[in-house]
């Protein structure tokens, strides 16, 4: 699952791989190992001899500047495995999985697999309709922890479970279940606990733990073993409360699940 920590990451990779080289052909296959003439509405040769100006990110999205006139997004999040890959690009109908392949010079190339791949390419200038960047909230890991304000007014009006805010990209966008059920333990916090319901010191301490706990998780560069001992997610395996010792539990929000600590979550 790529959410907002990892995506960050993989934009560093990419800054630190592919700028100033050009692209080659893009590729997409179905679940079959079947070539499709078309990915996101781009052929295979659209992207042929671009070179890669500038990468920025924002929430899921990932865009590359393109001879420094258009832009190439690219929606990272959900269920999708991305890679960076070195070699000759895989030869048609040998890996029976739905992928999505771009060429970078000679030897390098993007490759992305999960869902709705022909979707998640958009290729961007001037009259290009970017109203789907504007429906989103602001980017958590680009919100200092003293410049909460806006979050603040955006949750008052709010009265869903947490969880469901957290997972909203109107209210922040890129956080997925597994970093939402984490800021959530460290918040203390229950997922099914509804806005309405919680007092202006939880509010703050709900607000405070989006940056807080998405900046630790990027410093330890997404890996669970580099985590603190003290987080959720470390704990996911064997079950048992980092703070207290006592069983977690799972719990379904807004048709989805969550794992949290009956004793420490209130």
């Amino acid at each position: 699952m790529a959410e907002l920590p990892e995506i960050e990451l993989f934009k560093q990779k990419l800054q630190r791989s592919v700028l100033r080289k050009k692209l080659g052909a893009l590729r997409l296959q179905n679940a079959k190992g079947e070539q499709l003439a078309e990915a996101g509405g781009l052929a295979e040769d659209a992207l042929q001899g671009k070179e890669i100006t500038d990468i920025h990110r924002y929430g899921t999205q990932v865009f590359c500047e393109l001879d420094r006139r258009e832009i190439l997004a690219l929606q990272l999040g959900g269920d999708l495995v991305m890679d960076l890959e070195r070699g000759a690009p895989a030869e048609e109908g040998n890996d029976n999985r739905a992928g999505l392949e771009l060429a970078i010079n000679a030897q390098l190339r993007l490759r992305l697999q999960g869902t709705q791949l022909g979707g998640r390419l958009r290729l961007l200038d001037e009259t290009s309709d970017v109203d789907f960047l504007t429906k989103l909230g602001p980017d958590p890991l680009l919100v200092p922890t003293d410049g909460l304000s806006h979050l603040r007014e955006s949750l008052a009006r709010r009265r869903s479970a947490l969880r469901n805010v957290l997972l909203d990209d109107s209210f922040v966008t890129g956080i997925g279940p597994l970093w939402a059920d984490e800021i959530l333990f460290q918040a203390r916090l229950r997922p099914d606990r509804t806005v309405p319901s919680l007092s202006e010191e939880e509010r703050d301490r709900f607000l405070e733990q989006i940056p807080q706990v998405l900046q630790r998780v990027l410093r330890s560069q997404a890996k669970i073993p580099l985590l603190p001992k003290t987080f959720l997610t470390r704990h996911r395996e064997d079950g048992h409360c980092p703070t207290c010792g006592g069983a977690l539990e799972s719990l379904p929000v807004g048709g989805k699940t969550a794992l949290f600590c009956p004793a420490c979550q209130i």
